[in-house]
């Protein structure tokens, strides 16, 4: 079965200790040359169930940035798994839970577009599926 919806995005930290599985880059932008048309897009994901026995009740995303200086570099990481900072974390949760056992694997897909209620507002498309015949999960975030 497929389910799908449309919910918001929730910007909060994340306790690590909630986090099951593997994390996973899908989007690389250089923010010294990166265009308006590279902020939409669609990227693949895969992640590793690394616990077991708790459902997978939601997606977290965040972001690194890497700033390379002359005389300084300086890494900006705002995973589950370091400091918060004031962007925390994005959650996007799933309108019902999904079994997950360790050592499966979640597949799918993240896509970005502009749109919301402001400027700088996105809609976040998520599909997936756990495992080779698992659940499928499709659901459209707003984010402003």
């Amino acid at each position: 079965a497929v389910v799908s919806t449309q919910s918001t995005g929730v910007v909060e930290s994340v306790d690590p200790e909630k986090v099951i599985s593997t994390e996973c880059g899908f989007k690389h932008l250089d923010l010294g040359t990166v265009t308006v048309a590279e902020l939409e897009f669609t990227a693949p994901f895969q992640v590793e169930v690394l616990r077991g026995g708790t459902p997978l009740t939601a997606i977290s995303l965040h972001f690194t940035c890497y700033f390379d200086g002359e005389d300084l570099s300086l890494c900006l990481d705002t995973s589950p798994r370091t400091e918060d900072t004031h962007w925390l974390q994005t959650v996007l949760y799933l309108s019902s839970p999904v079994s997950v056992k360790s050592g499966e694997v979640v597949r799918g897909s993240v896509g970005y577009r502009k749109g919301g209620a402001n400027r700088r507002g996105y809609v976040i498309e998520l599909c997936g599926h756990v495992g080779n015949e698992g659940v499928k999960f499709e659901q459209t975030y707003i984010l402003n």
